[in-house]
């Protein structure tokens, strides 16, 4: 059976796969733009590939999330462009990042992107998230506060600090029905994707992740799964509560199993009865995760309820309404000792 860039659970290590069902509820101010692609050497060995959508204005700064690359964000990340300058980074070891592997610290993603921030001339940034993404911009805000003018956690705001004991917790679910006839294009891998991870992925990013044989079969990904644990591997931990500039954390809140794993349908009996425990476990974890955020006075917490981890490409329009709310205030005071 192939392996897809999809895990098991949003939450957990992999932070790659969960979901819901239905479909995007469309854009509010996407132009068709193709982003410019740049590749920025920070090191004698590293190489990043920094997507730039253009517009004018502050810098927004998209992450993507564990397993893909910036070209996530390529059907989202647009619409900001008639108030911002939006650029998105591809982490080491991934897509057109791939030249080195994924580092094993948090600290040298951190360095990673502060690189490329100062390469590009941007001082101050909002940075936007996605899923373990949150730990690279927690740990930036953290280390070099008068440099974060914002944080925005798309289904990221969640404490790692014990993430072994949570994944020892975690129930198992049934994997998806990989079948022959959905390796053999890239359109049968998208349509896979969309079944099993319950959102429309960007084709720029399946292209970026995934390779294809001269006839377009499908033959793996760019970054095998061994790698990409190595990013999740780090005994450094951001500490969400020495974060002092302005965040919103939006969370996809699971009411349904489909809600958690998409392609839930499949399942028989037994599998149902593990998908109930998971949805169980899942929502324990957002209820907590959500409370610790909360407690912080500048942070804003959104829920959308019925939400997929991939929130921003199954809620576009929910999710860039929260997003201009944020964004349309000003930043709180830095704190004195800040970086």
């Amino acid at each position: 059976m192939m392996k897809l860039m999809i895990g098991t659970l949003r939450l957990l290590p992999a932070c790659v796969a969960v979901a819901c069902a239905s479909d995007s509820d469309g854009l509010l101010h996407r132009p068709q733009l193709a982003p410019s692609v740049r590749m920025t050497r920070i090191a004698p060995s590293v190489t990043l590939e920094v997507l730039d959508w253009g517009g004018r204005g502050a810098p927004l700064v998209f992450l993507a999330g564990l397993g893909n690359t910036a070209h996530v964000f390529d059907d989202f990340a647009p619409q900001f462009t008639n108030s911002f300058h939006v650029v998105g980074i591809t982490r080491r070891g991934f897509g057109a990042s791939s030249g080195s592997p994924p580092p094993t610290d948090l600290d040298t993603l951190v360095a990673d992107l502060t690189a490329v921030l100062d390469t590009l001339g941007l001082r101050q940034v909002v940075l936007v998230g996605h899923s373990i993404a949150g730990e690279e911009m927690t740990r930036f805000a953290e280390i070099y506060g008068s440099r974060c003018a914002g944080l925005v956690y798309l289904d990221a705001a969640y404490d790692r600090s014990g993430i072994d004991t949570v994944s020892q917790m975690q129930p198992s679910a049934p994997g998806p029905q990989i079948r022959a006839s959905d390796t053999v294009s890239l359109t049968s891998i998208r349509a896979v994707y969309a079944r099993v991870m319950g959102v429309h992925v960007p084709e720029s990013d399946i292209r970026a992740t995934a390779r294809f044989d001269a006839t377009g079969r499908y033959q793996g990904q760019v970054t095998a799964d061994s790698l990409k644990a190595r990013v999740v591997s780090s005994h450094r931990v951001a500490r969400y509560d020495q974060v002092h500039c302005r965040a919103l954390a939006i969370y996809a809140v699971p009411d349904s199993v489909a809600d958690v794993i998409p392609y839930y349908a499949e399942f028989d009996a037994a599998g149902r009865a593990q998908g109930e425990a998971v949805l169980r476990f899942v929502q324990g974890v957002v209820d907590e995760s959500r409370a610790r955020v909360a407690r912080f006075s500048q942070n804003t917490v959104v829920d959308v309820h019925g939400g997929n981890h991939f929130i921003f490409l199954q809620r576009p329009r929910e999710v860039a309404r929260a997003m201009r709310a944020f964004l349309s205030v000003g930043p709180l005071p830095r704190r004195p000792n800040g970086r």
